[in-house]
């Protein structure tokens, strides 16, 4: 991936072209959370708005194609993700503007009340259809290094699945008494199997405190999940253990491809 590159370090003609679209920026803040595009920024405008800004350049081909896959299903979100105010390629960069999602992350712990919204939001973007004519990658075919022949076919679907489910990219905001969940950077978007989404979130609440029965248990409150053959979810684990211990190293790894093997329990 290229560089990390802050605001005022992108080329002024990629600057005045997000300003057309958000007015005049006076100040950007970026994360300090790693995210997948070199450029990443919250921009304040003069007019005392916010949007929310990502980028890189088109010749950053694994960046780039992140952005495209956001570009496309963003149209068929609706109120599940943040609104794509523009979609802008110039001088070299191409740049996503959305809608600035004011909220806080998910709260995952045992007993929080917000799981219900979350299990709501996950069955109700279950009936979305993926965006017509538009090339999405196969789950399988993008962990093809992390599965064996067999194991790809287990992991085939036809359903839209965001699979990068962590805290990050959970926001809810309330507003009165309603509240409603956003699901955010859409990036790693891909065609499987529905059951997968809730598989992927297992790991995410281990990490909140959760026991594996309880997440199971938890787990089990879905229908596609309750259709989920061992078989499929055993190749569901092996490709995030193998993916972990690429990424991570084997001793890095370890306690995450201890939690993944606990899915498997009875």
């Amino acid at each position: 991936m290229s560089a990390r590159c802050t605001w005022d370090e992108l080329p002024r003609a990629v600057r005045r072209r997000v300003e057309s679209v958000v007015g005049s920026v006076v100040g950007a803040v970026s994360p300090e959370t790693f995210y997948t595009s070199p450029f990443v920024a919250t921009l304040a405008t003069a007019e005392g708005g916010r949007a929310f800004a990502k980028g890189a350049p088109v010749g950053d081909s694994e960046a780039a194609e992140g952005l495209r896959r956001e570009a496309v299903v963003s149209p068929v979100l609706g109120r599940f993700a943040a609104p794509l105010l523009g979609d802008l390629v110039v001088d070299g960069w191409r740049v996503l503007v959305f809608e600035y999602v004011e909220g806080t992350h998910v709260d995952l712990s045992p007993g929080s009340d917000e799981l219900d919204v979350l299990a709501q939001t996950l069955e109700d973007v279950q009936t979305i259809d993926p965006p017509y004519g538009i090339e999405l990658p196969a789950l399988a075919e993008r962990w093809e290094k992390y599965l064996t022949g067999d194991e790809r076919s287990l992991l085939a679907g036809d359903a839209l699945v965001h699979t990068d489910l962590v805290s990050e990219n959970l926001m809810i905001r309330y507003a009165g008494y309603g509240r409603r969940l956003y699901l955010l950077d859409w990036g790693r978007a891909a065609i499987g199997p529905a059951w997968a989404e809730y598989a992927g979130l297992y790991d995410r609440l281990l990490l909140g405190g959760h026991s594996p029965e309880s997440a199971r248990a938890w787990l089990g409150r879905f229908h596609a999940w309750r259709h989920a053959g061992r078989a499929a979810l055993g190749a569901f684990v092996a490709a995030r253990q193998r993916q972990e211990v690429d990424l991570l190293g084997d001793k890095a790894a370890a306690p995450g491809v201890a939690r993944w093997a606990t899915l498997l329990d009875e």
